[in-house]
């Protein structure tokens, strides 16, 4: 809630289904979405699982037929107009499959089994899940920052070396400020000792926006700046 604040109505949130989300989504009435990579991840499991292999993989294969299309739409820089008419013709078709799938297996659905997890989970955040064929800019997952915190999910057990509170937040600004290189193609070897000697010599009452990774790297490029399709390093 307390990050969240500041939030506008109609705002858009993704989430990954926890319901610890439904509380502050409805406070602030945020349109919420679900991120499709955490679905798809479900079948996948079941997969593992060795229970009904089959049509886990038949889902799955549905699954990228959707970000077929959203891969085509990135390749061909697409308007949001136009990917949102290519959502309304094409997708809208393989999620009705899908659903149709989901609804009727062809077998009978066991909740404790990964297989009826995967398609109980996939329902029952369907209109979420689905809400992207509604606006071309929404997204079907968050896969860009799950992949920007993998890092500090698999070192977690070293940040007990921030000893306070105040260590923790400090070097969780430090993480974002890397974070932001990498998305954006900004070397942070170049970056960061750059305004590390560049922001002594400003007025303490003097803005440091253009020192942010993004400005400092459009003043660098022509006011040029290229995004990752995935974090690199």
């Amino acid at each position: 809630k307390s990050f969240l604040k500041g939030s506008s109505a109609g705002d858009v949130l993704m989430v990954d289904g926890l319901e610890s989300y439904n509380e502050p989504i409805k406070i602030f009435g945020l349109i919420e979405l679900n991120c499709f990579v955490h679905a798809r991840r479900k079948f996948t499991d079941a997969i593992t699982a060795g229970y009904h292999v089959d049509f886990a993989k038949k889902i799955i294969r549905k699954i990228g037929q959707l970000y077929r299309i959203e891969r085509w739409s990135n390749k061909a820089e697409v308007s949001v107009e136009k990917r949102l008419q290519l959502r309304q013709m094409f997708s809208k078709k393989i999620l009705f499959i899908i659903k149709s799938s989901l609804m009727n297996p062809g077998f009978h659905v066991l909740p404790q089994l990964k297989i009826g997890q995967a398609i109980n989970y996939t329902l029952n955040h369907w209109t979420e899940l689905t809400r992207f064929v509604e606006n071309g800019e929404y997204p079907l997952d968050n896969n860009v920052v799950e992949q920007v915190i993998r890092a500090l999910t698999i070192g977690r057990k070293n940040w007990i070396c921030t000893q306070s509170e105040a260590g923790a937040k400090w070097m969780a600004e430090w993480y974002s400020i890397i974070a932001t290189c990498k998305l954006n193609n900004i070397n942070p070897h170049e970056y960061i000792p750059d305004i590390i000697q560049r922001l002594p010599l400003r007025p303490d009452d003097m803005s440091v926006r253009d020192l942010t990774p993004i400005e400092w790297a459009k003043n660098k490029n022509d006011e040029k700046l290229t995004m990752t399709d995935y974090p690199k390093g």
